[in-house]
């Protein structure tokens, strides 16, 4: 006779994602009420925030947050899929979310602020608000064990955050200290190429009679400075399996010392440009471009050299290079492609799609070549055509990494592109055309004929061919398959997966700055034209 039994709380049936999408469900609500009942005194406080610290950057902080979430989704995608309904942590984030509620109502009846004082309410709206973050990601993770890493993460964000706020306070006191020193050393690098006599009729003025500059605290090298101690904290991190401590942590001085030095150079090369070229080029093109230039320069090199030399870093076999062990040439999924991830919908015919190095290379080519010809043209861009030319001519030297032979034009494919065209011209009828001067500067009729035409004939192919196709490689080639997997090359071109059609979409989107709305509806188009073919 068979005793029937009575099922436990653990052994009842349980829907896969049930328990993450009712935090997510909870997380969302709790949100909304927040920014419907005191979005205006959020916004007052950032103003207030603004205009006490110059910091504006709240964006970046929360799509940083975001992205590590989301990060840690798909490499736990097993956990979250199974993970059940914590009480407990629904609990704290309660008791977080119901201060944080009470704070506001506070701030917006003018409660805190006679109390605290104006500095006090920031400072207590700031912690109450992270704590309702970090119960949120506690709440997000499907184990309490894998909170301490992202909440971590959150801590570097708030501190990253703090030293964002006062950066002018901060870049002030390192000008203090080492601004003389700065213009005395360009002074030196100067005299022996400036043409004529060096002169500098204030402490930080210092040029020739023909052009000079006034250097102030924002242009003394200490945002570099913080650029590069955070991609040297980012790089360490993420390859700390390969590097040697605790020496690899002398990269942080060494770094530190090679963009003060770099600062010195760009801000000589700077005055150099004016003298030499044109003041217009120097202050509206070179200015605002070469700090990106030695950044990235002194950062990858840095990154680089470190890599070459055993003191800073171990041996790594060459099968532990990769996942799945694997050490793997850059044609590696065209010669005899690997094992796809499983689940991914392979077909016939269909290939893995471009290697990594041809996905990424062209929009390097680029980013890099849109910088330098911004550092040398003011007002309008005559140097376009280089950009085509030089991404043309990586697209070729790769054309054997791509699919071969010719493909069927997909009628649905052009519908897409043709849709997105108009739902974006729509969005933004008079693009472009707000501020006269702006299409003035940009008017190719100041070249005269038969050059006017030849760089229309650039521009065309550029915004029709050539940065569209580095863009669909780097965003649904590389980056739609790294969300997928680790191994992009294990990854079908054409694989869905949630996480990474809307990741991915709104990536490209924030890569157009301010056009980010439409550029994301953009995006997620594109993904739709690409899951529909499956094909780049």
């Amino acid at each position: 006779m068979t005793v029937p039994t009575t099922s436990s709380a653990d052994d009842s049936p349980h829907r896969p994602w049930q328990g993450f999408a009712v935090r997510v469900a909870i997380i969302g609500i709790e949100a909304c009420i927040i920014a419907g009942l005191f979005g205006g005194t959020l916004r007052a406080l950032r103003n207030d925030l603004e205009d006490a610290t110059g910091f504006n950057r709240w964006r970046v902080v929360g799509l940083a947050l975001a992205a590590i979430l989301l990060f840690h989704a798909r490499r736990h995608l097993p956990a979250y899929r199974s993970s059940r309904f914590s009480p407990r942590l629904l609990a704290a984030n309660g008791l977080a979310f119901i201060a944080l509620l009470a704070c506001l109502g506070g701030v917006s009846v003018g409660a805190i602020e006679p109390i605290l004082g104006a500095h006090g309410q920031h400072l207590l709206t700031m912690a109450l608000a992270s704590a309702w973050v970090a119960s949120v990601v506690a709440l997000w993770v499907p184990q309490a064990a894998d909170a301490l890493p992202l909440l971590g993460a959150l801590a570097g964000i708030t501190a990253m955050l703090w030293a964002m706020v006062y950066i002018e306070d901060f870049t002030k006191l390192f000008w203090d200290m080492s601004g003389g020193t700065t213009v005395d050393l360009v002074e030196r690098l100067l005299a022996p190429f400036a043409g004529g006599p060096v002169v500098r009729p204030e402490p930080f003025v210092i040029g020739t009679e023909d052009f000079r500059v006034q250097i102030k605290a924002d242009c003394g090298g200490f945002q570099g400075i913080g650029l590069i101690t955070m991609m040297l904290a980012g790089y360490l991190w993420w390859f700390r399996s390969i590097h040697r401590f605790p020496q690899s942590l002398l990269l942080f001085p060494v770094g530190i010392l090679l963009i003060w030095m770099a600062n010195v150079l760009r801000i000589t090369a700077l005055i150099l440009v004016g003298i030499w070229i044109d003041p217009a080029i120097a202050v509206d093109g070179f200015h605002s471009q070469a700090g990106w230039i030695t950044f990235l320069i002194v950062g990858l090199g840095t990154i680089w050299v470190a890599q070459q030399m055993r003191f800073f870093t171990i041996l790594v076999p060459a099968d532990a290079g990769l996942p799945g062990g694997e050490a793997r040439s850059p044609d590696h999924a065209i010669a005899s492609p690997p094992a796809p991830v499983a689940g991914s919908p392979v077909e016939p015919g269909v290939l893995y799609g471009p290697s990594t190095v041809a996905c990424l290379l062209p929009f390097l080519a680029l980013t890099a070549v849109t910088i330098l010809t911004q550092a040398f043209t003011s007002g309008f861009n005559y140097l376009y055509p280089l950009r085509v030319i030089t991404v043309a001519a990586v697209l070729w030297s790769l054309r054997r990494h791509y699919a071969p032979g010719r493909e069927p034009i997909s009628i649905v494919a052009v519908a897409i592109g043709v849709l997105t065209f108009l739902v974006w011209m729509a969005l933004a009828p008079g693009y472009g055309l707000e501020d006269p001067e702006k299409v003035a500067a940009m008017d190719p009729a100041q070249l005269g004929q038969p050059s006017a035409l030849l760089w229309l004939l650039f521009r065309v192919a550029g915004y029709t061919i050539t940065v569209p196709i580095a863009e669909e490689l780097v965003f649904r080639g590389f980056l739609a398959r790294r969300l997928i997997d680790d191994d992009v090359e294990r990854v079908p071109v054409g694989t869905f997966t949630w996480l990474s059609f809307l990741a991915s979409s709104l990536a490209f989107g924030l890569m157009h700055g301010a056009d980010w709305p439409r550029a994301t509806l953009a995006g997620v188009a594109f993904a739709l034209a690409l899951y529909q073919r499956r094909r780049l």
